[in-house]
This record gives structure tokens, C-alpha cells and sequence, in this order.
């Protein structure tokens, strides 16, 4: 027989009662105190886990609740009626430093491994499902979005943009159909020379970019870098890798309102940044296969890679190279290839 203090609940009001509860060995469960004496089962009782020495919950049949703070007892009954077992059995191992530390490992591990392959396997698969129609209208959308705020009619006159063009259906001539490439210029203060991609097939060069490049062949490196995006689906894949990272990092430390801390959000800023690279290197090697099939030599690549490293600073309030990291190494395995 065992016998505990503690309070009752009816499940009914706030009022709690003071009580001593009973268990039997033969499973009945006497709970008695003022005004109370309440007679039931051991199989008719729901009891709570154990965390650390934290107060017990006793859940009654008929609504009521038992509260106590003597878990060694409640641990013994529980036991003794084979109840709650896998809860004990974590307990103990909560207790024991080395599955702590194992667990610990194992926790390092699993964000590795899901960072490092889990969340860009399930990007990748995510962004495939999107439909064609929805990517194109996820980029117009966004250029939409940009015109009149970062984006001011181009300047070129028809003659280069039409040129600009064919050069750019050229770039694109034999790719897959669902996508609906085209070829758009915009004039921008703010973004100074440069290149976007967007879902859908979108490209968007600015004047400064045109006015920099020595030739055609350095405007065909970019452009083929930046087809090399649309064609990896870098886009769509950095929304779901941004989504899919936000909620492992808020999973990993707590509730919502964490992830509006540094300590959540510093790792999926840096976890991102590594993603970027990744994504710059896939388009690179794209726009390198393409220069060598056209016969274009790939040093015009890191040539206007490297203008672009020289006007940054020029008061522009972004740059082609801001979300392009790493640009040394990047002119370095160019040069190399």
C-alpha cells in the first residue's frame, strides 16, 4: 500500500482540495480529504510523465485531476502497475550523463546532415513540383514588383536591344520549353551594372551592365550565368531552402518567437550565405559549358567578372557581386577551367 498527499481538481472549477490518495495492491485507489472521498481503479487513471522534479498529474476517469510533487512515489506505483513505461525508462536516461552526450552528438549530427543534404534534396524537390504556369507568374510578379522601385525604363536604343535579343534567344535556343525565356532591360541607380533571374525564365539586364562589357562575349558569360540559375531553379530552390531552414531552426531552438532571435537567426543566415555559393557555383559551371561549346574563350568571363569587382563602391546601394560571394575564388576557377 502507498500513500501520497497532494490536491484534487474536480475539472469543474479552480478549487483544489487537499488529499491523501491510496493505491492498494490490488489496484483500487482510495482518494480521500474534506469534503471528499472518492473510490476508483488504477487502470482507470492517466498518469503524467515524469519531468525531472517537476509536480505529477494524475487525470481521473470522470474529469477530476490529482496534482502531487511526490514523483519517487508515483514513480513506485506506476512501476508496480506497469504503467508508463517507455516515460520511465527516458527518465532514467535523462539522467545518465553519457546518453546525454551521445544525444547531444547525435542532435549535432542530424542538423548536419539535414542542412547539408536534407534541406536542399526536399528545395530541389519542392521546386519541381511547382507548375509552369505559377513559376511564371511568381516572376512576373516579382519584376513587377521592382519596376518603379528599384527599376526605371532602359535607355538603350531599339538597334542594341533588338541585337541583345538574338543574342539572348541564341543563348536559350534548344533549352527545355517550360520555360518561356525572355529577355527584359531596365535602367537602374540602385542597382548599378547588373543581371537578375527570375522564376519563369526572366532575365533582366541593366544599361550599366550592357555600357561595361567590351563585347558580346562578355555579355553572353553573364547571361548564360544567369540562365544557368533558371535553369537550376536556384529561385524557387532559395525560397523553400529559406522556408524549410526557418522552421529546422525554429524546430531546433523552441517556439516561433525564437527565430526573431540571434541565436536562431544567425545560423540561417550563415546556412543560406553557404547555400548561395553552392547555387553561384552551378550557375558558373553552366555558363563555363556554354562558353566552351560556343567556342568563346572563358577568360572573357573573368574579365567582366572582374570589372564588376572593380565599380563596386561606386555609390550604387547594391552591385551585381553583392549576392554573388567568394568573387577571387569564383575568377580564380574561371581562369583555371
Amino acid at each position: 500500500m502507498i500513500e501520497i498527499s497532494g490536491f484534487y481538481y474536480d475539472g469543474k472549477s479552480s478549487r483544489r482540495l487537499k488529499v491523501r490518495v491510496t493505491f492498494c495492491p490490488s489496484g483500487a485507489v482510495s482518494i480521500r480529504g474534506d469534503n471528499i472521498d472518492l473510490q476508483t481503479d488504477i487502470d482507470q487513471i492517466r498518469i503524467s510523465p515524469r519531468v525531472a522534479d517537476t509536480c505529477r498529474s494524475l487525470y481521473l476517469p470522470d474529469g477530476g485531476k490529482l496534482e502531487t510533487g511526490d514523483n519517487d512515489a508515483i514513480d513506485t506505483v506506476a512501476e508496480h502497475f506497469q504503467q508508463n513505461r517507455l516515460q520511465a525508462w527516458l527518465h532514467r536516461l535523462e539522467q545518465n550523463w553519457r546518453f546525454v552526450a551521445v544525444a547531444l552528438l547525435a542532435t549535432l549530427l542530424f542538423i548536419y546532415v539535414s542542412i547539408e543534404y536534407g534541406v536542399p534534396w526536399a528545395a530541389k524537390i519542392a521546386a519541381r513540383s511547382v507548375p509552369t504556369e505559377m513559376r511564371r507568374q511568381l516572376g512576373e510578379q516579382a519584376l513587377e514588383s521592382l519596376d518603379g522601385q528599384v527599376f526605371t525604363p532602359s535607355r538603350l536604343d531599339a538597334q542594341t536591344r533588338q541585337h541583345l535579343t538574338h543574342l539572348f534567344r541564341t543563348l536559350t535556343a534548344g533549352l527545355a520549353t517550360q520555360q518561356n525565356y525572355r529577355l527584359e532591360f531596365r535602367s537602374s541607380r540602385k542597382l548599378g551594372a547588373n543581371a537578375l533571374a527570375f522564376p519563369g525564365g526572366i532575365i533582366v539586364i541593366t544599361d550599366a551592365l550592357v555600357h561595361l562589357a567590351d563585347d558580346d562575349q562578355q555579355l553572353t558569360a553573364v547571361l548564360a550565368h544567369e540562365i544557368g540559375h533558371v535553369v537550376h531553379q536556384h529561385n524557387l530552390r532559395r525560397v523553400f531552402q529559406n522556408s524549410i531552414t526557418a522552421l529546422l531552426m525554429i524546430t531546433l531552438f523552441g517556439d516561433i518567437s525564437s527565430i526573431t532571435s540571434l541565436s536562431a537567426t544567425l545560423p540561417t543566415i550563415l546556412v543560406q550565405s553557404r547555400y548561395s555559393r553552392q547555387f553561384e557555383s552551378e550557375a558558373d559551371r553552366y555558363a563555363l559549358d556554354y562558353l566552351e561549346s560556343a567556342d568563346i574563350p572563358v577568360e572573357q568571363f573573368a574579365i567582366i567578372l572582374t570589372r564588376l569587382e572593380q565599380q563596386r563602391g561606386d555609390g550604387s546601394e547594391f552591385d551585381y557581386l553583392s549576392s554573388h560571394p567568394a568573387i577571387s575564388k569564383r575568377i580564380a576557377v574561371i581562369r583555371s577551367h
